[in-house]
This record gives structure tokens, C-alpha cells and sequence, in this order.
């Protein structure tokens, strides 16, 4: 996925995307259910920019700008995680990116703060938080809201905070003094955080 760095190390002036852009797309829409392909969405740049309005060949959509979604991104060790996001743009794109190619359908900032894209509107890499789908095969692909999320927990009947893992391993909560901290779930620490509907990203 990291087009870039490939660039650089072969001295390219420009990246090129085509990859990419060919072959997340293509993964999606063929591998079946049970295979995990290692499909995911990836971490913004900073000459990434949103549209104001969506392009003439835009697909359509199942999100908005605003909705919480789970998102499948890359984990340490080569592995892939779900974490909880929201939805802050629409048909994200990159500077050497073809002008023919609509862009990302969403740019989502995750709770732990960080910026991903995901480059098709697939349940394969991105879902509902509400809607619990039900299926079997590989965790990408499932379609299973993943365990341990706020959803996973209200078709429990538990709290999010008793809810079993695994689920994203740092979560966002308010403290009874009303602040909010980020919660690792795997040591049991946590640390002061902005709120999750705060544009200030110091938690990542």
C-alpha cells in the first residue's frame, strides 16, 4: 500500500498509485468471503484532500460525513485490527492520483486519532456500528460486528466496558469527573484524551 516509499526507493520523481488503485478494488469485489487477503484502509496523507460535492463518476454510497463506522486498518506484525471511526470526508484523493479516478469514498478519524482512507465502500474494510450482519470465514469478511465494540456490546445486553475482546485495543471513555482518557485494552492503562467528537488528535 505504501506506494510512496516505493517510489522513493527506486528514485522515481513521481508515485505511482496504479497499484493500488487497481488491486484493493479488485480484492473486494472477488475473493471470497472466507479468504483474508490482508485487505484494509490506509493512513492518510498530507496532500490528501476531500471534494466538496461528489465527482460525476462517483459510486454511490452507504455512509455520510458524520456517521461512526468500524474500520479495518493495519496492526503492528503485519496483522489487521477493527477500530471505531468517524466519517470527516468524503471522496478522498492524492495528488498523483489519475484525475479520472473518483477518489476514496471516505476519509474516517479513528478514535486512537488517526486519519485513514478506505478506498472502497466494502464491508470487507468498512462497516456500520449499528447493523450486525451475520455470517462466517474470515474476520475481514465476515460481516459480524466485531466483538467487543459498543454495538457487539448492546446485542449482549452488556456495557462496553464488560463487553468480551477482542475489539479495538484503545478505546475512548469518560471518566466520572466528566474527562475523557484513552483505555488500552490489553495493559489496563490509560491516559487523558481529547473527546471523541474533538478535532485535537494528541491521542495517537
Amino acid at each position: 500500500s505504501d506506494y510512496r516509499s516505493v517510489a522513493q526507493q527506486h528514485g522515481l520523481a513521481r508515485p505511482n498509485p496504479a497499484n493500488l488503485l487497481a488491486l484493493l478494488p479488485a480484492i473486494c469485489k472477488l475473493c471470497p468471503p472466507e479468504v483474508d487477503a490482508g485487505e484494509a484502509c490506509y493512513k492518510v496523507f498530507e496532500d490528501g484532500t476531500c471534494a466538496s460535492v461528489p465527482p460525476k463518476n462517483a459510486p454511490e454510497v452507504r455512509f455520510m460525513e458524520g456517521q461512526r463506522v468500524f474500520c479495518r486498518v493495519e496492526a503492528p506484525g503485519g496483522q489487521t485490527a477493527w477500530e471505531e471511526g468517524i466519517i470527516v470526508g468524503m471522496w478522498y484523493r492524492e495528488g498523483c492520483w489519475p484525475e479520472t479516478h473518483p477518489g476514496a469514498p471516505y476519509e474516517i478519524r479513528l478514535m486512537l486519532g488517526l486519519r485513514v482512507f478506505a478506498l472502497v465502500d466494502d464491508d470487507r474494510i468498512v462497516r456500520s456500528t449499528k447493523v450486525s450482519e451475520k455470517g462466517t470465514g474470515a474476520a475481514a469478511a465476515a460481516g459480524a460486528v466485531p466483538a467487543g465494540s459498543d454495538a457487539a456490546a448492546a446485542e449482549a445486553g452488556t456495557t462496553p466496558s464488560t463487553a468480551a475482546a477482542p475489539g479495538p485495543r484503545f478505546q475512548k471513555r469518560e471518566r466520572p469527573d466528566g474527562k475523557w482518557e484513552l483505555f488500552d485494552t490489553k495493559s489496563g492503562k490509560a491516559r487523558p484524551c481529547s473527546p471523541p467528537d474533538s478535532d485535537d488528535d494528541d491521542d495517537d
